[in-house]
């Protein structure tokens, strides 16, 4: 009779403590997933060669090239803007107008990050870049961001997308790190690259790291065969993980031969 009880309390317990954490996933959500600096926007010296500019409230650092095309980069979940500076000796090759759009709740931002003002930064994004009528549109999205370029390329006018460490869903995601909770119940913060990128029929490359443990490349491999269109390609780069890969040569080169070969 004892063990029986006690296998009883020890399965309230463990059900208790399954239903109480599953409860801080859910309302906590937002804190695991977005982790913004205090980085000032408009103070960031790594950018001071470029114009610092809002529309529609959403900023974003901008460099007007001699060509009439433009590359629109969306960081990760965490830092700003400012400290992905590394992109722009890479970028800035291409004479193209840049763009390394910001977050709202990033950059010592008053709100909290959230999916909703994210993509709702990219509707602006857009409505800019559609607004100043360039006819190239090149879109780069790094891990959570993404899901910022996929629902960008969803909003069309996009010619070419490059992801880099990319996930097919964000549920797909949190449901291998979380296995016993319904991720699809228990996730707010829903970034669906592959609905998204159904019906894209533009340029796509996406770039991995087979040592890439926050988002395993299965994941972006996965969105790489769900998406239609022929004209892609995928790199995994060896011994790489989730954020060094952009210390890669092969990374850089890769990005580098991909803008040139946009350009055409």
């Amino acid at each position: 009779m004892n063990f029986k009880k006690s296998i009883i309390t020890i399965l309230i317990v463990a059900a208790v403590v399954y239903i109480l954490f599953g409860l801080f996933l859910f309302f906590f959500q937002k804190s695991m997933l977005y982790y913004p600096d205090n980085q000032d926007f408009n103070s960031c010296n790594e950018f001071n060669d470029y114009e610092k500019l809002e529309f529609n409230g959403t900023r974003f650092y901008f460099k007007k090239g001699v060509q009439d095309k433009v590359i629109i980069y969306y960081h990760g979940n965490a830092g700003s803007a400012c400290d992905r500076n590394y992109f722009k000796s890479i970028f800035e090759k291409s004479n193209a107008s840049l763009i390394f759009a910001e977050y709202a709740g990033f950059s010592n931002d008053d709100v909290k990050p959230s999916r909703g003002l994210i993509l709702k930064d990219v509707e602006n994004i857009h409505a800019y870049v559609v607004e100043k009528e360039f006819k190239s549109v090149i879109v780069y999205g790094q891990s959570i961001g993404s899901g910022a370029a996929s629902y960008h390329a969803y909003l069309g006018d996009v010619d070419d997308l490059a992801l880099i460490t990319p996930f097919s869903r964000l549920d797909d995601v949190v449901q291998s790190k979380y296995i016993i909770y319904p991720a699809f119940i228990l996730l707010r913060e829903k970034y669906d690259n592959v609905g998204w990128l159904k019906n894209y029929q533009g340029s796509l490359l996406i770039v991995h790291g087979d040592n890439d443990l926050v988002i395993p490349h299965k994941f972006s491999q996965k969105l790489f065969d769900e998406i239609p269109g022929k004209n892609k390609k995928y790199i995994l780069i060896e011994g790489m993980g989730h954020n060094d890969i952009w210390s890669s040569a092969i990374f850089q080169n890769t990005i580098s031969d991909h803008i040139n070969e946009s350009r055409n």
